[in-house]
């Protein structure tokens, strides 16, 4: 089989391209050793590939202009076919920079999530006493537009100065379109797994690498009960309903043992269960 490999920009690896490197790298050398023929490119090819010859095309890309306008075309030129060789999907990747559309496909999906609200422009910022029906502060906004960058691209507001800051800080960012996600109190975990295959792993927030830090605002685990299986048949099932085979996500326990999601992705680095996840990854892509 012959299978082109397309390696992560480094702008869209904020504090994680020697991770989001080493996936990739290890799902490469995973193919090869099974004997396929891998080619590799840089996020910045993209554009100008031919991917015709190509049997599979495994990508960690995030660009979106890029992935829209890729998906358009072969739309156009090559039809759906074509599309069908990526993983992920192209479609699955474009959902996941999208927050407003992660929790918009979770709710389709029956997956358990806190409350959330989508916001257009500062003018239809719902204030937090105006919310008393539904939940208040503090909670997160979350920048709708796009892939987590930076760390002001998720915000923590307990106040309503917090609230402002965040605008201003959107709007200085043109940044108009928003999430806002109650916030739960609990223990933080995150997974990661390969829809398809047996893979799935778990751990809690503290054990990882913190992409921006703000796993600091829940603190130390409690070691709350929970079904780690049920996480799991959770993932798989949005993983399925979003086209997203290659996944990682946030997840909250609260001291009942609830679970709710607060995040979900497109090929996380899987920095800490990285030799099992390029082992499934390879068999996933070679599945199709």
């Amino acid at each position: 089989m012959r299978i082109l490999g397309i390696s992560r920009g480094i702008d869209y690896s904020p504090n994680l391209v020697g991770d989001d490197a080493a996936i990739f790298t290890a799902v490469i050398d995973e193919l090869r050793h099974l004997g396929h023929e891998v080619i590799t490119i840089r996020e910045e090819e993209m554009r100008k590939q031919d991917y015709s010859s190509f049997d599979r095309v495994m990508t960690m890309a995030r660009n979106r202009a890029t992935l829209t306008d890729m998906m358009e075309t072969m739309l156009t030129e090559y039809k759906d076919e074509e599309l069908k060789k990526f993983f992920n999907p192209l479609r699955g990747s474009l959902a996941c920079m999208s927050k407003t559309e992660v929790a918009m496909e979770m709710v389709t999906a029956g997956t358990p999530q806190p409350q959330f609200r989508v916001g257009f422009k500062r003018e239809l910022m719902p204030k937090s006493d105006k919310m008393k029906d539904d939940f208040t502060l503090p909670f997160w906004m979350k920048n709708g537009q796009g892939p987590s960058t930076m760390p002001i691209d998720t915000i923590y507001c307990e106040t309503e100065q917090d609230i402002e800051e965040a605008l201003n800080t959107f709007s200085d960012l043109c940044i108009d379109f928003w999430l806002v996600q109650e916030h739960k109190v609990g223990d933080l975990i995150k997974f990661y797994g390969v829809e398809g295959t047996n893979f799935f792993h778990w751990q809690y927030a503290s054990k990882g690498h913190s992409k921006f830090g703000h796993e600091k605002i829940n603190g130390k685990e409690k070691g709350y009960a929970f079904d780690p299986n049920k996480v799991h048949r959770l993932a798989e099932k949005l993983a399925k309903k979003m086209q997203v085979p290659i996944y990682g996500g946030d997840a909250v326990i609260d001291e009942k043992g609830k679970i709710w999601f607060i995040d979900f992705n497109d090929f996380p680095s899987f920095s800490s269960c990285r030799d099992q996840a390029a082992r499934a990854i390879a068999e996933r892509v070679i599945l199709g």
